[in-house]
């Protein structure tokens, strides 16, 4: 279905002060058979326009694979740390991640 998509997430970066990010955009919310499926383009806002993005939540994980302009598959499973390569037009990286918490509280009419 149709959805007004936000999304919030906060970093942490060696104890630093949190950086809270947030996206409002239009997109497509599924029910999944072992979740919840989120599809949106990002735009001129968030820098990586002709990117789409898609986002899965299942019980203890999340992932992001964005395609496009910018090239990534992350997973986020709390108390873990993950590696992914970060593809851009201007070169790759191979990025780490580790995860916290995940809160996301979904049902049939979005969360």
């Amino acid at each position: 279905m149709r959805a007004l998509i936000t999304v919030s997430g906060i970093q942490d970066f060696n104890g630093t002060a949190d950086d809270t990010v947030e996206l409002v955009t239009d997109g497509v919310y599924t029910r999944t058979e072992d979740g919840f499926e989120i599809y949106y383009l990002e735009s001129e806002l968030t820098g990586l326009a002709g990117t789409a993005t898609r986002v899965e939540v299942r019980p203890g994980s999340v992932t992001v694979e964005r395609a496009g302009t910018l090239n990534a598959c992350m997973e986020f499973k709390p108390g873990q740390k993950s590696s992914f390569l970060y593809d851009t037009q201007f070169g790759s990286a191979t990025l780490e991640v580790e995860t916290r918490k995940i809160n996301a509280d979904l049902d049939d009419f979005g969360g």
